[in-house]
């Protein structure tokens, strides 16, 4: 298991780095795409961005870019100091994440999006920088806008997912309906996957094998998580 502030790094078959860290009292999980002939470093809900930004100076990088799952407060914890060392940066989000009318709830952070996506619940888009590719889909139903990204051999759930359970459901903006709807969506993604490929939950709360792992490939979350293996597919 990762410590706080841990990296684990790897380099996946096309060259993309794929960074994984766990950070914070909730143990959030950020995963980081870096093209380096092109100078992309795509980072997922940073949490920290003082961890972050003492390990890009170690490895000679900055950020360029931050995606957004959701815009809960745990998960944007990093947005200002992010944006305060790297001004420059793009900013991406669902349209439907932005919710103005739920940001006097303590849940919420604003985040100023440079950019959006604007899929319909359960549809796909891609999205690239460099060599950087990525399909992201939106997901609502833990939070209005929410979204998974999967590329480079990892599919990160933000919220939807956990190693065994998924995100609840009962936070202000959160739609049981549209949970459903949307995990019915991920096991057909997961399922047109490579299984040797990593689930990365929003966070490290599930024991699996007598662990409480970072993630866990495809494969066993298909049949292990609980969500996943007892929900039917739509044809």
């Amino acid at each position: 298991m990762l410590s706080d502030g841990e990296f684990h790094s790897s380099i996946w078959e096309d060259g993309i780095e794929v960074w994984v860290t766990q950070m914070g009292p909730l143990m959030n999980m950020n995963t980081a795409f870096i093209d380096r002939k092109n100078g992309v470093v795509a980072i997922i809900d940073p949490y920290d961005a003082e961890q972050w930004r003492e390990k890009l100076e170690q490895e000679g990088l900055e950020a360029t870019h931050l995606l957004y799952t959701h815009t809960h407060r745990d998960h944007a914890a990093g947005y200002p100091g992010m944006m305060s060392i790297y001004p420059n940066l793009e900013v991406w989000g669902h349209e439907d994440a932005r919710v103005p009318d739920l940001l006097g709830n303590v849940v919420f952070r604003e985040v100023h999006f440079t950019n959006t996506w604007n899929s319909g619940p359960s549809e796909s888009e891609e999205w690239s920088a460099g060599s950087v590719s990525l399909q992201v889909t939106h997901s609502p139903g833990h939070a209005p806008g929410h979204v998974t990204i999967h590329g480079h051999g990892v599919y990160h759930a933000g919220d939807l997912l956990f190693v065994r359970s998924a995100g609840r459901v009962d936070l202000p903006g959160g739609n049981p309906g549209a949970q459903q709807r949307s995990l019915i969506k991920a096991k057909a993604v997961l399922s047109s996957l490579d299984p040797n490929w990593r689930l990365i939950p929003g966070h490290r709360y599930d024991s699996y094998g007598g662990k409480t792992p970072d993630w866990i490939s495809v494969g066993e979350a298909l049949v292990h998580n609980y969500f996943l293996s007892n929900i039917t597919m739509i044809d």
